[in-house]
Protein backbone atom coordinates (compact mmCIF):
# COMPACT_ATOMS: atom_id res chain seq x y z
CA UNK A 1 0.00 0.00 0.00
CA UNK A 2 2.85 2.38 0.88
CA UNK A 3 4.54 1.64 -2.43
CA UNK A 4 1.39 2.52 -4.41
CA UNK A 5 0.99 5.80 -2.55
CA UNK A 6 4.63 6.67 -3.32
CA UNK A 7 4.16 6.02 -7.03
CA UNK A 8 0.98 8.15 -7.08
CA UNK A 9 2.78 11.02 -5.35
CA UNK A 10 5.64 10.90 -7.85
CA UNK A 11 3.16 10.88 -10.73
CA UNK A 12 1.39 13.93 -9.35
CA UNK A 13 4.69 15.78 -8.95
CA UNK A 14 5.77 14.96 -12.50
CA UNK A 15 2.41 16.04 -13.90
CA UNK A 16 2.54 19.28 -11.89
CA UNK A 17 5.98 20.07 -13.30
CA UNK A 18 4.73 19.59 -16.86
CA UNK A 19 1.75 21.89 -16.22
CA UNK A 20 3.88 24.51 -14.48
CA UNK A 21 6.15 24.67 -17.51
CA UNK A 22 3.04 25.20 -19.68
CA UNK A 23 1.78 28.34 -17.95
CA UNK A 24 0.83 30.94 -20.56
CA UNK A 25 1.31 34.67 -20.02
CA UNK A 26 -2.22 36.03 -19.90
CA UNK A 27 -3.01 39.38 -21.46
CA UNK A 28 -6.78 39.64 -21.18
CA UNK A 29 -9.85 37.54 -20.33
CA UNK A 30 -13.24 37.77 -22.03
CA UNK A 31 -16.18 36.10 -20.24
CA UNK A 32 -18.28 33.68 -22.28
CA UNK A 33 -22.00 33.55 -21.52
CA UNK A 34 -25.02 31.68 -22.83
CA UNK A 35 -28.43 33.21 -22.06
CA UNK A 36 -26.72 35.42 -19.46
CA UNK A 37 -25.16 32.40 -17.72
CA UNK A 38 -21.34 32.20 -17.50
CA UNK A 39 -20.05 29.08 -19.23
CA UNK A 40 -16.35 29.87 -19.58
CA UNK A 41 -13.69 32.36 -20.63
CA UNK A 42 -11.76 33.35 -23.70
CA UNK A 43 -8.15 33.81 -22.58
CA UNK A 44 -6.01 36.00 -24.84
CA UNK A 45 -2.30 35.82 -24.12
CA UNK A 46 0.11 38.68 -23.81
CA UNK A 47 1.15 39.45 -27.41
CA UNK A 48 4.70 38.93 -28.59
CA UNK A 49 6.59 40.28 -31.62
CA UNK A 50 8.51 38.58 -34.41
CA UNK A 51 10.35 39.33 -37.64
CA UNK A 52 8.45 37.54 -40.39
CA UNK A 53 8.07 34.48 -38.11
CA UNK A 54 11.53 34.51 -36.56
CA UNK A 55 13.23 36.15 -33.57
CA UNK A 56 10.07 36.04 -31.42
CA UNK A 57 10.13 37.99 -28.15
CA UNK A 58 7.83 40.03 -25.93
CA UNK A 59 9.63 43.29 -26.78
CA UNK A 60 9.55 44.37 -30.42
CA UNK A 61 12.91 44.58 -32.19
CA UNK A 62 13.63 47.23 -34.84
CA UNK A 63 13.01 44.75 -37.66
CA UNK A 64 9.79 43.25 -36.25
CA UNK A 65 6.97 42.93 -38.78
CA UNK A 66 4.17 41.19 -36.86
CA UNK A 67 2.82 39.94 -33.58
CA UNK A 68 1.85 36.60 -32.07
CA UNK A 69 -0.90 35.54 -29.73
CA UNK A 70 -2.43 32.37 -28.32
CA UNK A 71 -6.13 32.27 -27.54
CA UNK A 72 -7.71 29.63 -25.30
CA UNK A 73 -11.37 28.83 -24.73
CA UNK A 74 -11.67 27.45 -21.20
CA UNK A 75 -15.10 26.25 -20.05
CA UNK A 76 -16.38 26.03 -16.50
CA UNK A 77 -18.46 23.00 -15.44
CA UNK A 78 -21.66 24.63 -16.72
CA UNK A 79 -20.10 25.02 -20.14
CA UNK A 80 -18.24 21.74 -20.50
CA UNK A 81 -19.65 19.26 -23.02
CA UNK A 82 -18.96 16.50 -20.47
CA UNK A 83 -20.37 18.67 -17.67
CA UNK A 84 -23.68 20.49 -17.29
CA UNK A 85 -23.45 21.70 -20.92
CA UNK A 86 -26.00 24.52 -20.56
CA UNK A 87 -25.61 25.52 -24.22
CA UNK A 88 -26.13 21.92 -25.45
CA UNK A 89 -22.95 22.02 -27.59
CA UNK A 90 -21.38 19.03 -29.30
CA UNK A 91 -18.03 20.84 -29.38
CA UNK A 92 -16.54 24.32 -29.15
CA UNK A 93 -14.77 26.00 -32.05
CA UNK A 94 -12.97 29.30 -32.75
CA UNK A 95 -13.95 31.48 -35.70
CA UNK A 96 -11.92 34.56 -36.61
CA UNK A 97 -12.25 37.40 -39.10
CA UNK A 98 -9.44 39.72 -40.22
CA UNK A 99 -9.52 43.34 -41.39
CA UNK A 100 -6.41 44.84 -43.01
CA UNK A 101 -5.23 47.99 -44.80
CA UNK A 102 -2.27 46.18 -46.43
CA UNK A 103 -2.07 45.06 -50.04
CA UNK A 104 -4.19 42.03 -50.85
CA UNK A 105 -3.56 38.81 -52.70
CA UNK A 106 -5.84 38.08 -55.70
CA UNK A 107 -9.28 37.10 -54.40
CA UNK A 108 -8.74 38.53 -50.90
CA UNK A 109 -11.01 41.11 -49.29
CA UNK A 110 -10.29 43.88 -46.81
CA UNK A 111 -12.43 42.03 -44.29
CA UNK A 112 -12.69 38.26 -44.55
CA UNK A 113 -12.88 34.99 -42.63
CA UNK A 114 -9.32 34.30 -41.49
CA UNK A 115 -8.72 30.87 -43.00
CA UNK A 116 -6.95 29.68 -46.19
CA UNK A 117 -8.78 29.63 -49.54
CA UNK A 118 -8.98 25.84 -49.66
CA UNK A 119 -10.96 25.58 -46.41
CA UNK A 120 -14.54 24.31 -46.62
CA UNK A 121 -15.35 25.30 -43.03
CA UNK A 122 -14.82 28.69 -41.37
CA UNK A 123 -13.13 27.54 -38.16
CA UNK A 124 -9.56 28.43 -37.28
CA UNK A 125 -9.05 25.22 -35.29
CA UNK A 126 -8.47 23.10 -38.38
CA UNK A 127 -5.24 21.79 -39.92
CA UNK A 128 -2.88 23.12 -41.14
CA UNK A 129 -3.59 26.17 -38.94
CA UNK A 130 -2.00 25.93 -35.48
CA UNK A 131 -4.50 24.88 -32.84
CA UNK A 132 -5.11 22.39 -30.03
CA UNK A 133 -7.77 20.63 -27.97
CA UNK A 134 -7.81 19.63 -24.30
CA UNK A 135 -4.41 18.97 -22.74
CA UNK A 136 -2.13 19.45 -25.74
CA UNK A 137 1.36 20.46 -26.74
CA UNK A 138 1.95 23.81 -28.39
CA UNK A 139 2.68 23.73 -32.16
CA UNK A 140 5.79 22.05 -33.51
CA UNK A 141 7.08 25.28 -35.05
CA UNK A 142 8.55 27.37 -32.23
CA UNK A 143 10.55 29.76 -34.44
CA UNK A 144 7.78 32.38 -34.21
CA UNK A 145 6.98 31.70 -30.54
CA UNK A 146 8.62 33.29 -27.46
CA UNK A 147 9.38 29.83 -26.03
CA UNK A 148 11.39 26.81 -27.04
CA UNK A 149 10.12 23.27 -27.49
CA UNK A 150 6.51 22.25 -27.00
CA UNK A 151 5.14 23.12 -23.55
CA UNK A 152 1.69 21.90 -22.61
CA UNK A 153 -1.53 23.92 -22.67
CA UNK A 154 -4.95 22.89 -21.37
CA UNK A 155 -8.17 24.31 -22.85
CA UNK A 156 -11.31 23.21 -24.65
CA UNK A 157 -9.93 24.64 -27.89
CA UNK A 158 -6.99 26.92 -28.66
CA UNK A 159 -5.44 28.78 -31.57
CA UNK A 160 -1.92 30.09 -32.12
CA UNK A 161 -1.66 32.99 -34.58
CA UNK A 162 1.44 34.89 -35.73
CA UNK A 163 0.30 37.40 -38.39
CA UNK A 164 2.73 39.83 -39.98
CA UNK A 165 2.92 42.31 -42.86
CA UNK A 166 6.33 42.97 -44.40
CA UNK A 167 7.14 46.40 -45.86
CA UNK A 168 6.63 45.16 -49.42
CA UNK A 169 2.93 44.65 -48.63
CA UNK A 170 2.41 48.13 -47.23
CA UNK A 171 0.70 50.84 -49.30
CA UNK A 172 2.95 53.88 -49.74
CA UNK A 173 1.89 56.75 -47.52
CA UNK A 174 -0.56 54.71 -45.43
CA UNK A 175 -0.28 53.03 -42.03
CA UNK A 176 -0.54 49.25 -41.95
CA UNK A 177 -3.34 48.15 -39.65
CA UNK A 178 -4.50 44.57 -39.03
CA UNK A 179 -7.42 43.84 -36.71
CA UNK A 180 -8.98 40.53 -35.67
CA UNK A 181 -12.22 39.45 -34.05
CA UNK A 182 -12.04 35.95 -32.55
CA UNK A 183 -15.30 34.38 -31.42
CA UNK A 184 -16.18 31.25 -29.49
CA UNK A 185 -18.68 29.05 -31.32
CA UNK A 186 -20.98 26.42 -29.85
CA UNK A 187 -21.16 23.83 -32.64
CA UNK A 188 -24.11 21.45 -32.70
CA UNK A 189 -24.58 18.42 -34.93
CA UNK A 190 -28.38 18.42 -35.13
CA UNK A 191 -29.20 22.04 -34.23
CA UNK A 192 -28.12 25.51 -35.25
CA UNK A 193 -24.72 26.74 -34.08
CA UNK A 194 -24.42 29.71 -31.73
CA UNK A 195 -21.66 32.30 -31.94
CA UNK A 196 -20.92 33.28 -28.35
CA UNK A 197 -18.59 35.94 -26.92
CA UNK A 198 -15.67 37.46 -28.84
CA UNK A 199 -12.25 39.01 -28.30
CA UNK A 200 -10.91 41.86 -30.43
CA UNK A 201 -7.19 42.45 -30.95
CA UNK A 202 -4.71 43.63 -33.55
CA UNK A 203 -1.68 45.75 -34.40
CA UNK A 204 -0.53 48.65 -36.54
CA UNK A 205 2.68 49.75 -38.23
CA UNK A 206 2.89 53.52 -38.70
CA UNK A 207 4.14 54.85 -42.03
CA UNK A 208 7.43 56.64 -41.38
CA UNK A 209 8.37 57.57 -44.96
CA UNK A 210 11.78 57.79 -46.59
CA UNK A 211 14.15 54.87 -46.16
CA UNK A 212 12.49 53.81 -42.91
CA UNK A 213 9.23 52.63 -44.44
CA UNK A 214 7.03 51.42 -41.61
CA UNK A 215 7.62 51.27 -37.86
CA UNK A 216 7.76 48.09 -35.83
CA UNK A 217 4.30 46.73 -34.88
CA UNK A 218 2.37 48.32 -32.04
CA UNK A 219 -0.28 46.20 -30.35
CA UNK A 220 -3.62 48.06 -30.35
CA UNK A 221 -5.08 46.43 -27.26
CA UNK A 222 -7.85 44.01 -26.30
CA UNK A 223 -11.62 44.41 -26.27
CA UNK A 224 -14.39 41.97 -25.38
CA UNK A 225 -17.94 41.70 -26.69
CA UNK A 226 -20.84 39.52 -25.55
CA UNK A 227 -21.81 38.77 -29.15
CA UNK A 228 -20.29 39.07 -32.64
CA UNK A 229 -20.11 42.55 -34.15
CA UNK A 230 -22.12 43.64 -37.19
CA UNK A 231 -18.84 43.46 -39.17
CA UNK A 232 -18.41 39.84 -38.09
CA UNK A 233 -21.97 38.89 -39.07
CA UNK A 234 -21.75 40.71 -42.39
CA UNK A 235 -18.44 39.05 -43.22
CA UNK A 236 -19.98 35.60 -42.68
CA UNK A 237 -23.07 36.51 -44.71
CA UNK A 238 -21.16 37.93 -47.68
CA UNK A 239 -18.38 35.35 -47.86
CA UNK A 240 -18.22 33.80 -51.30
CA UNK A 241 -15.43 31.41 -50.32
CA UNK A 242 -17.09 29.65 -47.40
CA UNK A 243 -20.83 29.36 -46.97
CA UNK A 244 -21.50 29.49 -43.27
CA UNK A 245 -24.64 31.00 -41.82
CA UNK A 246 -24.70 29.97 -38.22
CA UNK A 247 -28.42 30.46 -37.69
CA UNK A 248 -29.17 28.08 -40.57
CA UNK A 249 -28.07 24.46 -40.47
CA UNK A 250 -25.14 24.69 -42.87
CA UNK A 251 -23.62 21.20 -42.91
Amino acid sequence: MTYKVFITTVTILITSNFLAAADLVEGHTCPITFKNEPIGSLILSKPWYHSSRSNAQYIASDNATGIGIEIHLINNFSGQVEGLNLADCDRFRLLQIRRTTAKLLPGEKRIQIDVPDQFTNPFYDSAPLEHGYGLHKTPVDDSDKPWQGRPYRDSSVALYDTPYVSDSWGIEGKDIEVQFETCAVCERESQFDTVLSCGHWGYRRDYMGGMTGWSEPEFTGFQCSDSPSSNFQQTLNLSNRIEYTYWIHWR
